[in-house]
C-alpha cells in the first residue's frame, strides 16, 4: 500500500472539511452507499475490460469499484493489469486495504492518499480512468480534468459520474470537449448522477 498526501494547497479549508467528512463515515460508507454506487457501475462497466490495463480510480473510497469488478468477474487476481486507487481520506483507504486483505487481492493494486486536483504522477501513464461521484467534492473541477488528461495516454478511456444536483453539465462538457471524444452521457430519473464516458485525445508530436 502506497500512502503519501501531497500539499492540499489552495482552498485547503474546504478540502479538510471533505477529509473530515469521509474519515468520519468510512466505517458505514458501504452499508449506506454500496447499492447506490453499484447502480452506476452497471451502466459504466457493462462493456469495460480492465484486463492488462493501467487503471486510475480517482476518489476510490472503500474500493467498491474493485469489489464490483471481481463479483461481476470482469477482473481476476491474474488478469488485472495494474490499478491505482486514489483518495483524499485515509480512513476510506484503510477500509479499502482491509477489503483487499480479506479478498487476498494485493497484487497489482496500489492505494494512494492524494488530491485529485494535483495528481502525483508523470504524464501519459494510464489508459483507463474512473471517477465515480467524486468531482462534485472538488474546489476546481477544471483542474481535475486537466490533471486527468495530463496523466492519460492518447485514447485513454474516461468514465466520470457526478451528482446531478451539483453539476453544471454544459460547463463540464465545455471543459472536456477540446481534448476528448464524448461517447455517452447517461442521465435517468432513478440515477442520482450524470455519467459521462469517452476518450481523451492528445496531440501526437
Amino acid at each position: 500500500m502506497l500512502i503519501g498526501l501531497n500539499d492540499i494547497g489552495e482552498n485547503s479549508n474546504h478540502k479538510r472539511e471533505i477529509i473530515t467528512k469521509y474519515n468520519s463515515t468510512s466505517l458505514f460508507y458501504d452499508s449506506r452507499y454500496k447499492e447506490i454506487q453499484e447502480s452506476k457501475y452497471q451502466i459504466i462497466l457493462y462493456d469495460q475490460d480492465l484486463n492488462k490495463r493501467f487503471t486510475l480510480d480517482l476518489g476510490c473510497g472503500t474500493g467498491l469499484l474493485i469489489e464490483y469488478l471481481m463479483k461481476a468477474k470482469k477482473i481476476s487476481k491474474t488478469s488485472l493489469g495494474f490499478y491505482i486507487g486514489l483518495d483524499i481520506s485515509l480512513n476510506m483507504l484503510l477500509e479499502f486495504k482491509s477489503k483487499l486483505n480479506k479478498l487476498n487481492f494485493q497484487n497489482n493494486v496500489s492505494l494512494l492518499l492524494s488530491d485529485i486536483e494535483n495528481l502525483p504522477f508523470r504524464e501519459n501513464m494510464f489508459n483507463t480512468i474512473y471517477s465515480i461521484t467524486s468531482f462534485q467534492n472538488l474546489v476546481n473541477i477544471n483542474m481535475a480534468i486537466l490533471e486527468s488528461l495530463r496523466v492519460s495516454k492518447n485514447n485513454t478511456d474516461f468514465n466520470f459520474s457526478i451528482l446531478k444536483k451539483k453539476l453544471n453539465l454544459e460547463m463540464f462538457l465545455e471543459i472536456l470537449k477540446p481534448f476528448s471524444e464524448i461517447e455517452q452521457i447517461s442521465s435517468t430519473n432513478d440515477l442520482e448522477d450524470v455519467i459521462i464516458r469517452g476518450k481523451f485525445l492528445k496531440a501526437i508530436s
